[in-house]
């Protein structure tokens, strides 16, 4: 088995939340529902695919806008 760490910016107005549970769910019935069928080759089962969990933070990201000349 491999492990991978997804990255994603996501943006929402100020009054609302961002709920990374549910995202998470989401994340999970996709995979799921993609490798529903496959069946490991040596044991005949399916396969393992489940989100592990998951780290969530406001980002700290400062924008910059460059000025159209610089001196």
């Amino acid at each position: 088995m491999k492990t991978a760490t997804f990255t994603v910016r996501i943006q929402v107005e100020d009054d609302q939340e961002i709920n990374p549970f549910y995202l998470s769910e989401e994340l999970q019935a996709s995979l799921n529902s993609m490798y529903f069928y496959d069946v490991d080759s040596e044991t005949g089962e399916h396969t393992d695919n489940r989100i592990l969990g998951y780290k969530f933070e406001y980002d700290s990201f400062v924008p910059f806008t460059p000025k159209e000349t610089y001196a």
